[in-house]
């Protein structure tokens, strides 16, 4: 049975308060959501492919990844889900899942009732909006990852996932300047990208040799912001984010 715990919902009204206008009333009904917290570690699955569930997750903490496999058994990463976000919330409609999600490190999650959070929608018009359109710049950020793995180099792929990951981070109130944490696995890159681990090892050596970035204890610091936006072909608005962050001067 879900219980209450409104601090462990304030990282997703954050999240939609700076996309979406929210006023007292919402955010108060928000808040007042039943909700219960669970912690796992890395590589627990939260959702796995056809699986059914009765509640949305909410990510409080940590990083977990959305991913598929082939037939053949080759995982291919389709999303990363950062403090705030909502990973499953299209479940409640669709039936059963046609990805799974995987904490990528330790990570607290918030299991808020599909029946609950649709009820505060039917309630609310703006909570209803404030949902859409955190699902539409999902679909939006899928969209670039898509264009990504298509259209651009090994070189440009894995700067254009360091751009985002930065602007995510620091939009979250996870950044600390230039310097974040990366979880990742060459292997793990490559499944994001695209690219064996073998081309993801020549390309972040090449990345280090021309002082872009280190990277150093499951962390990166960016030396030249904007010349790994140049390298990425990156173009932040895809983010469709409402604040700009003061610390990369953007």
């Amino acid at each position: 049975m879900a219980t209450h715990d409104m601090h462990a919902l304030v990282p997703m009204i954050d999240k939609l308060r700076r996309r979406s206008p929210l006023g007292a009333i919402e955010v108060q009904a928000l808040m007042d959501l039943p909700c219960k917290l669970s912690i796992h570690s890395p590589g627990t699955y939260l959702v796995r492919e056809g699986d059914t569930s009765d509640s949305c997750v909410l990510i409080r903490a940590g990083f977990v990844i959305g991913s598929k496999i082939t037939g053949a058994g080759a995982r291919q990463i389709l999303s990363i889900h950062l403090c705030g976000d909502l990973v499953n919330l299209h479940h409640d409609l669709l039936g059963e899942a046609d990805y799974s999600i995987q904490a990528l490190t330790r990570t607290e999650v918030v299991h808020i009732p599909h029946k609950a959070m649709g009820d505060v929608a039917k309630a609310h018009p703006a909570i209803a909006r404030a949902l859409y359109r955190d699902a539409l710049v999902d679909g939006a950020i899928l969209r670039e990852w898509l264009l990504n793995m298509g259209r651009r180099t090994a070189h440009q792929r894995i700067c254009h996932l360091l751009c985002e990951l930065t602007l995510r981070q620091e939009d979250a109130g996870l950044g600390k300047g230039l310097s974040y944490e990366w979880p990742m696995t060459q292997e793990q890159i490559g499944d994001a990208a695209g690219l064996t681990g073998v081309h993801v090892n020549r390309t972040l050596q090449y990345m280090r040799k021309i002082g872009l970035i280190d990277t150093r204890n499951r962390s990166v610091r960016i030396n030249d912001w904007a010349a790994l936006q140049r390298a990425g072909d990156f173009n932040r608005a895809y983010l469709h984010q409402s604040r700009i962050s003061t610390s990369l001067n953007l």
